[in-house]
């Protein structure tokens, strides 16, 4: 009779990873924190080495003495001002100079428009400075004294020369000074104007006199000592050109010009003329 055979019981076995442990997390937290701090003195190391050896061969550098200051400027204001005003003097290092905090000391006088620096190896600082160009006078107060304005809206002080220029007029303000810059549409426009003018070379034949800003749609000029015009606050240069146009026309037809009104858009300029003088009868 055959035996019988046992049976053998089945195991099953269930595949389940083991978790890693909370102190290998801490150990390659460790690590990573124990390399970025190893990075970062090596960088700053390397900053500051590459920082000494540069004082050294420049900030400390006797070679770089700084031994010739060469200022230039288009206007009136001298090299002494300008050299007292930045504290420049010679015999400091070339190196040592702070461009930008230079460059702003020179920038807060009124007359300076911009400034322009370099250092010429080994010894020289060259600086040139260019002044602001008055194009108005401006009265910004019934009671007040004019000043002069730049093509920015910069206000500068009065000069003898600025007196004949054009006045602008019809400003209502509680103060003003020099430095200040004025933001007005029919400032804007009466530099504009002015501007163009000077750039097409139109001053032997339209001459301003001054202009009145006190309405806010339109500006008013007086041109040639006679003639009226009224500008809007617009293509200041389309306008002028237009009036050199009407004022041409008009002089070939021997007629002197009243007031010119420019505001419309189309074609047609409204203009009066002033009435033809009499001349007296001879014999009476």
């Amino acid at each position: 009779m055959a035996a019988r055979r046992r049976k053998i019981p089945k195991r099953y076995y269930s595949k389940t990873r083991s978790k890693p442990s909370t102190k290998i997390f801490a150990r390659r937290g460790l690590v990573i924190l124990f390399l970025t701090a190893v990075a970062a003195l090596l960088l700053f190391g390397g900053y500051a080495g590459l920082r000494y050896t540069g004082t050294l061969f420049f900030s400390r550098n006797p070679k770089f003495e700084l031994k010739v200051i060469n200022i230039t400027s288009d206007g009136r204001l001298t090299p002494e001002f300008f050299c007292e005003r930045a504290g420049l003097q010679t015999g400091i290092n070339l190196f040592s100079v702070d461009f930008d905090k230079l460059r702003q000391k020179l920038a807060e006088v009124p007359l300076v428009e911009s400034v322009a620096i370099e250092r010429k190896l080994p010894d020289t600082l060259n600086i040139n400075v260019i002044e602001r160009v008055a194009m108005a006078q401006i009265r910004w107060n019934a009671r007040g004294l004019p000043f002069l304005v730049d093509r920015h809206g910069v206000i500068l002080p009065m000069t003898r020369s600025g007196q004949a220029l054009p006045l602008i007029g019809g400003l209502k303000l509680q103060s003003l000074h020099p430095g200040d810059r004025v933001d007005n549409p029919g400032i804007r426009q009466c530099l504009d104007i002015l501007a163009a003018a000077d750039q097409l070379g139109l001053g032997s034949q339209v001459a301003f006199a001054s202009f009145d800003i006190r309405y806010p749609d339109f500006v008013t000029a007086v041109v040639n000592g006679e003639t009226t015009v009224r500008f809007p606050l617009h293509s200041g240069r389309e306008k002028l050109v237009r009036l050199v146009s009407v004022l041409q026309l008009s002089n070939e037809q021997g007629c002197r010009v009243k007031t010119i009104d420019l505001t419309p858009d189309g074609r047609n300029v409204p203009v009066t003329f002033h009435e033809p003088a009499v001349l007296p009868e001879q014999g009476k």
